[in-house]
């Protein structure tokens, strides 16, 4: 992976894969990636990770190639933590995955079992809650399907 900014402003815990060919930009703000239990984060060939980036997994967060997360953006595969007295274990949990060549602009959070498909952007400041198809602009809170692309 290719870091730009201070090494010590890149937050890596847990089972994160990052392509060689991958960005992480660090200047501005730091970029988390952090995993539990037996989560695991694979950002892909190519991809770019803006400052700020957050993304939480618990059991798997898939970057694919070649796309661009812009700056602040959040991805949880979970709801953090369970309702019940304790907050103990990750509440539920279902995979997200970005398939390649998708854009999700400044301040997006993209949460549990979701699937953005190809080809595709996600507004800034959106929050996706469904799956995205392939070669569509979704915006909004929840994120709705703008135009074909």
């Amino acid at each position: 992976m290719r870091l730009r900014g201070p090494d010590g402003r890149l937050i890596k815990e847990g089972a994160v894969d990052i392509h060689p060919e991958a960005i992480i930009w660090t200047h501005v703000e730091p970029v988390s990636l952090v995993t539990r239990g037996k989560g695991r984060i694979i950002v892909g060939k190519s991809s770019f990770l803006n400052g700020g980036v957050w993304i939480r997994a618990s059991e798997l967060v898939h970057v694919g190639d070649w796309c661009k997360i812009g700056p602040r953006v959040m991805i949880m595969d979970s709801d953090a933590h369970e309702l019940a007295k304790g907050h103990d274990g990750p509440g539920k949990t279902a995979p997200v995955v970005i398939e390649d060549e998708v854009l999700v602009c400044a301040g997006a959070i993209i949460l549990k079992g979701v699937r953005i498909g190809r080809h595709s952007v996600v507004g800034a400041g959106s929050v996706v809650t469904r799956d995205v198809p392939s070669s569509v602009l979704v915006a909004g809170n929840p994120a709705k399907f703008v135009r074909e692309l």
